[in-house]
């Protein structure tokens, strides 16, 4: 009989083909937790008025489905950082051996037709408007998160399949993030960029993602490599003694997160891997380590906050995922603690559909199948621990010689869906 472990990859193979199905339907066009304001009903610049917009925009996270907004008639609409999430998952397909180029090229188009209008490099925000604390984002003005994703994703590409374009067009988001973004701490040691051209937030995870970034352009540009060290050094003169961030500095960012927590921790180790430095090591470790250790159940279900169970986010399940498939070579642990989450999130985060929830909370579940902050990250992240199951070598033991069942690509609007059996050659 084979063993638990032996289905593991026929799982996640089936959930990769009916979650890329249901995307392919769709052409990568959905809702978001924070598309609210995207209502024709809601299009006055009253409606973004703090504390107004907030009001609107967190009903709509938190209470807001689907029947909801189809009845305010909020559009579906395509997310640049959820198509740079999928291309980094069809670039890790690629690598396991399936046919995605062709699915790969359309993203990057869409990613070029997508980007921010009237910036003279790359660089890319979100299809919605968005009101919070830190201010008002107009749709598709700039920030630097939904910009690293899309340059990553684009390097990654660069990498698997050899594409010239998307190197140049991860190079001039780099500009972009040391050329547009504000610098709200700007010393010899410390560097902290802001979340957006209109702001001088203080976010750790936003600042040290353009550091990781730029450390991985650093072979290109060798400046970016200092650059990638200050806001290295900012990040871990922020960490608590316990290994603990705060998702800033100022007062109202005085919480404590999983997915923010292991974007610090991912960012860290992107850096070290890419410049070979190993000065944050330890800062990277003690992260780490208060990471495994509070933020998830002993059933393998990962926890919002340090110190609360609910509610469990979809976010927190594909983003541990990733953090124990790239910590592979660090903790000897990581490849059951990945299994574990998997096995838990397609147990109790998983509709009929393939499609994967928002939200559980203690009661109840917000079952809203929200394409970015849900179906893309759960596409990157199974594409990833597939990639590491038929790269043995990743989790440095139990090596296993795995018959891989047929993967979708699921990417254009009559684009033919490949598939490719393959099986383990890494």
């Amino acid at each position: 009989m084979p063993s638990i472990d032996d289905e593991i990859p026929l799982t996640v193979d089936r959930a990769l083909l009916t979650l890329g199905n249901w995307v392919e339907r769709r052409d990568c066009a959905g809702h978001e937790p924070f598309d609210i304001l995207s209502s024709p009903l809601l299009q006055g610049r009253w409606a973004r008025q703090w504390p107004l917009g907030i009001l609107f925009i967190q009903f709509g996270k938190r209470f807001a489905g689907l029947r909801i907004r189809r009845w305010l008639r909020v559009p579906q609409s395509k997310n640049p950082k959820a198509i740079g999430l999928f291309l980094s998952a069809y670039c890790d397909l690629a690598r396991s051996n399936a046919d995605t180029q062709n699915g790969a090229a359309y993203l990057k188009s869409e990613l070029k037709r997508l980007r921010s209008p009237n910036e003279p490099e790359y660089c890319w925000g979100y299809d919605w408007d968005h009101v919070s604390r830190g201010g008002w984002m107009p749709a598709f003005s700039p920030n630097c998160i939904a910009t690293c994703f899309c340059a990553h994703a684009l390097l990654d590409m660069a990498e698997v399949f050899g594409d010239v374009e998307a190197r140049d067009m991860a190079q001039s988001a780099g500009r972009f993030l040391i050329t547009r973004l504000n610098r709200p701490v700007d010393t010899p040691e410390h560097l902290c960029v802001s979340y957006t051209p209109l702001d001088h937030m203080r976010v750790y995870n936003a600042s040290v993602h353009a550091g990781a970034l730029l450390a991985r352009l650093a072979p290109r540009d060798p400046e970016y490599c200092q650059i990638a060290r200050r806001t290295m050094n900012y990040l871990v003169a922020g960490q608590q003694p316990n290994g603990a961030w705060y998702y800033g500095p100022a007062l109202m960012h005085h919480w404590i997160d999983g997915f923010h927590t292991a974007y610090n921790i991912g960012a860290l180790l992107t850096y070290q891997r890419s410049t070979h430095d190993t000065t944050f090591d330890h800062a990277m470790r003690l992260g780490y380590e208060y990471y495994v250790s509070n933020f998830f159940r002993a059933d393998g279900g990962p926890k919002y906050f340090h110190n609360s169970v609910y509610p469990i986010d979809i976010h927190s399940c594909s983003q541990a995922i990733l953090t124990f498939c790239d910590f592979a070579e660090q903790d000897n642990d990581a490849r059951e603690r990945a299994l574990n989450v998997t096995r838990w999130t397609l147990e109790h985060m998983r509709g009929a559909d393939g499609t994967f929830f928002f939200q559980a909370h203690r009661f109840w579940i917000n079952r809203t199948p929200y394409m970015r902050w849900g179906q893309a990250w759960m596409l990157h992240a199974l594409a990833r621990l597939k990639r590491q199951y038929l790269c043995p070598d990743g989790w440095r033991k139990d090596e296993l010689n795995i018959s891989c069942s047929p993967v979708v690509e699921p990417h254009a609007v009559n684009a033919q869906t490949a598939y490719a059996n393959q099986r383990n050659s890494c």
